[in-house]
């Protein structure tokens, strides 16, 4: 299950650095308020934010459940200055006022557990110090208008650093007016008062999510990982392989932060397999479908019937037909 049969072969994410690890074990003098809390703590810690219509009935929900698409939003580099700055923006001031700052995001935090993961990620998180870093740069410059990009995919281990534009770090960017920003970069802008959404193929999908989770920016799945042979990992192998439980999985521990990155997961693999769908709809024989459906029900003076079906097969998890189908299976084998 986890690692199909051996043709999955991934790293696990490195352990969690010391006030971190000790939080999520229960080590530490605040660590059950911390585990209580630990979405909130996510929440203002994370560089993007979360999209999505939450579906909890009332009453007492420990669970997290959704309803329509999941996606992660990003903004611009400086607050619009009729808003204090959030996520990605908070990085951006001092140590006193980033604290300063969630805390009055949530008052309940504690002081103490903020500025533990604050040098945490200070210290660890690739993304956090590049972006800084760049942002820096490109202000040493007097540059009034500039971009700063997140790349898609990571410089190959060896390359000659040459072979790149300067300003250039490993991860990320400095973009200047009017330069392309390539094909799933993720672009932030000076000053934009929209929020963009981030592809679901980038490699810093999850971890620009989710930092307590992923404090190294270790990278997600992405289109460059393999399996032992020539074929691709598939999100739902690469989660599989996260998920599973084994010594060392701090995941496990993060409790209601670990179900939203669960949800998080799911859709972002239904997401990708629908996009399948929709692309491969000649090799499914959509079209002998739909010409099926014409020669029963002739709806061609229908204005309702416009645009082009896309048809989704029996194995896809959730539709009628696959439920029919393994209802049919379970009568049988009962």
């Amino acid at each position: 299950m986890c690692c199909s049969n051996g043709k999955v072969d991934l790293q696990p994410l490195p352990a969690l650095p010391s006030p971190l690890n000790e939080l999520f074990g229960g080590e530490a003098l605040n660590s059950k308020h911390f585990l209580e809390n630990i979405r909130k703590y996510n929440a203002v810690f994370q560089l993007t934010s979360l999209g999505c219509k939450e579906a909890n009935p009332r009453g007492w929900n420990p669970q997290f459940r959704i309803q329509g698409q999941l996606y992660h939003l990003i903004g611009s580099l400086h607050a619009d200055g009729q808003n204090p700055p959030s996520f990605l923006q908070i990085y951006f001031l001092n140590d006193d006022d980033q604290v300063a700052r969630r805390k009055s995001i949530f008052d309940d935090l504690l002081h103490p557990v903020l500025l533990d993961i604050q040098e945490s990620l200070k210290e660890h998180h690739k993304y956090a110090k590049e972006i800084g870093c760049a942002y820096e740069f490109a202000a040493s410059q007097d540059l009034q208008d500039f971009s700063i990009i997140i790349k898609e995919s990571a410089r190959p281990a060896g390359t000659h650093p040459g072979r790149y534009n300067k300003p250039d770090f490993k991860d990320v960017a400095v973009l200047m007016p009017n330069e392309p920003a390539g094909h799933r970069n993720i672009v932030l802008r000076l000053r934009d008062n929209g929020l963009r959404r981030i592809s679901e193929l980038h490699r810093a999908y999850d971890l620009l999510q989710y930092p307590l989770l992923m404090p190294f920016a270790t990278d997600g799945w992405n289109l460059d990982l393999k399996m032992t042979s020539r074929y691709k990992i598939t999100q739902n192998q690469f989660y599989c392989f996260h998920f599973f439980t084994r010594l060392g999985n701090y995941l496990l521990q993060a409790r209601k932060l670990f179900q939203l990155y669960l949800v998080d997961a799911y859709a972002k693999i239904e997401s990708e397999r629908l996009q399948f769908l929709r692309r491969e709809q000649n090799r499914l024989r959509a079209d002998n479908y739909q010409n099926l459906k014409d020669t029963v029900v002739v709806r061609d003076g229908d204005p309702t019937n416009v645009g082009q079906q896309v048809i989704l097969p029996a194995t896809y998890c959730g539709r009628p037909r696959y439920i029919i189908s393994k209802s049919n299976k379970m009568l049988w084998l009962t």
